[in-house]
């Protein structure tokens, strides 16, 4: 009677084991170390607006995701468009009487493609809420973070053939652009449990305080030297390849002691 009442009593503290192992599995978040690919549809705002239109994207960076699921993120992105705005610079010093810009070499209309092309780079922190019990990896996340964004009007001449655009005397048309940043985020993160799915998306918005670093435009002839503040709200998705610093099944403990 003695010895059942024992297998009884053990069987009971086993059950009661493993019904605890089994919450705390489901309860578990992973540490997970992420390379991440981002893209972002980029509409700009504030004085943004005034020189380009839609903008691209294309980044990279790395985030650690803690098992209470702060996460850590920093990350570079190049910027490009070739949206540019009449207001944003003005070759018309540049022009013979039928508005063409000629060839050094030979006096024929020269080609002059004009794009936007910038960089920005960022720290964050954020954290993801999760929204279900038995995959805590994903969830509602929001980050906030600061950084520096730089943008210029880059002109791309085959063969360099106007003089009036050489190298130097681009600095005074390109509005290079550049200064500190604050950057917000809000969207969905989600990590798979098979581990084969792993992405956030959602809307990421920036604040760049940025002043003309060339100082002096040839085309207005004007100094510019007053402060902006160029915004973006952008549409984001970002493709993630995890490094699991913790497993799951490293939480199911049946020793006993």
């Amino acid at each position: 009677m003695l010895k059942s009442n024992h297998t009884l009593l053990f069987i009971l503290l086993l059950t009661s084991n493993l019904s605890f192992a089994q919450k705390k599995g489901d309860d578990y978040s992973n540490k997970i170390f992420n390379f991440q690919f981002i893209y972002n549809g980029q509409n700009p705002s504030g004085d943004w607006s005034k020189m380009y239109g839609i903008s691209h994207g294309l980044g990279f960076g790395v985030n650690y995701k803690s098992q209470t699921n702060w996460v850590l993120n920093t990350e570079g992105s190049f910027m490009l468009s070739g949206n540019i705005k009449s207001e944003a610079v003005n070759l018309i010093n540049l022009t013979n009487s039928n508005n063409y810009i000629f060839n050094s070499n030979n006096g024929t209309p020269a080609t002059v493609d004009i794009t936007m092309r910038g960089f920005n780079g960022f720290v964050k922190i954020g954290k993801v809420f999760p929204i279900a019990r038995f995959n805590k990896n994903h969830g509602f996340f929001v980050q906030a973070g600061a950084g520096y964004l730089m943008h210029y009007i880059n002109f791309n001449i085959p063969q360099s053939t106007v003089v009036q655009l050489n190298e130097t005397n681009q600095r005074g048309y390109d509005r290079l652009h550049a200064g500190p940043a604050t950057n917000q985020f809000i969207g969905y993160f989600y990590q798979s449990e098979n581990r084969l799915i792993n992405f956030y998306i959602g809307i990421d918005f920036t604040q760049a305080f940025t002043k003309n670093l060339r100082e002096f435009n040839y085309d207005t002839k004007q100094y510019d030297t007053g402060s902006k503040q160029d915004n973006i709200t952008a549409f984001r998705f970002a493709w993630m390849i995890p490094i699991y610093l913790s497993n799951k099944n490293d939480e199911f403990n049946f020793e006993t002691k």
